[in-house]
């Protein structure tokens, strides 16, 4: 599938972009949305595409939040499609603490949700991945060899994005976050020294089309300015949003054992 060209899709999610590489042989999906996105891309590939679900080959996941992994174990289920994420992924909910923090990032999806004018539907979906195949920094996807994942802790410890090296295409999950036209840091930033190189390492790439999970597409981008920019933002003192937020995504396993490292 490498060698051919694709066409690139992005499906109007819950409250997410969901980017659907439609390749002659076969189709991958970056990041399945919420749970209840499933339906969504169900009709995009039958009605809009008219291609069966199984022409979606590989699922690559980017992190464990409900917007952007909340679809994909339904969609393997269903549909026998495999996923691809960061080896550690399923480190992020697990124990009672990841419990209780998928709890609390189904809560502030819905007021991301609430906030857009979107009825409430269900968010919640399996907090343990399973994935078919395990991804490091660096890594080629499964069956798409044409796509590279990289390794971008900061938001979370296991982000991933995706890169197209041949035509300079990047997915960058949440690392910018587009409201109303203001180039925003995504909440929560939990380990800002590791987000701040996440940022050298995405401006690094030379990216010049930036697929964002939250805003528009952006065309002919300065993207190492465009990062420089995002990591001087972190800089900025956090106002009492960032705070409550940060607050309410301590309980993750990896989190409390990343901060007790930090300080002893």
């Amino acid at each position: 599938m490498s060698s051919a060209p694709f066409a690139m899709h992005r499906i109007s999610g819950y409250i997410e972009n969901i980017f659907l590489m439609e390749y002659p042989d076969g189709m991958l999906l970056l990041d399945s949305g919420c749970y209840n996105d499933v339906p969504l891309i169900e009709q995009y590939c039958l009605d809009r595409l008219q291609r069966p679900l199984q022409d979606i080959k590989l699922i690559a996941v980017s992190h464990m939040h409900p917007d952007h992994c909340g679809g994909a174990v339904v969609l393997r289920r269903k549909y026998g499609i495999p996923v691809a994420a960061h080896r550690n992924v399923d480190r992020w909910y697990a124990g009672w603490g990841g419990a209780l923090q998928q709890v609390f990032d189904c809560y502030m999806a819905f007021i991301v949700a609430w906030h857009n004018h979107r009825r409430w539907q269900r968010l919640s979906y399996k907090r343990i991945l399973n994935p078919d195949y395990l991804l490091e920094d660096g890594d080629q996807l499964p069956l798409f060899s044409d796509w590279q994942a990289l390794h971008v802790p900061g938001h979370t410890l296991h982000d991933l994005i995706f890169f197209h090296k041949q035509s300079g295409v990047l997915y960058i999950a949440d690392m910018i976050c587009d409201v109303r036209g203001d180039n925003r840091l995504p909440l929560p930033i939990l380990f800002p020294d590791q987000m701040a190189a996440s940022y050298d390492k995405a401006a690094a790439l030379g990216a010049s089309t930036l697929l964002l999970a939250h805003g528009e597409i952006i065309l002919d981008a300065n993207s190492p300015e465009l990062f420089t920019s995002m990591k001087e933002r972190l800089l900025r003192p956090p106002n009492q949003m960032t705070r409550r937020v940060h607050r309410m995504s301590v309980y993750s396993p990896e989190v409390r054992q990343q901060l007790y490292r930090s300080r002893h």
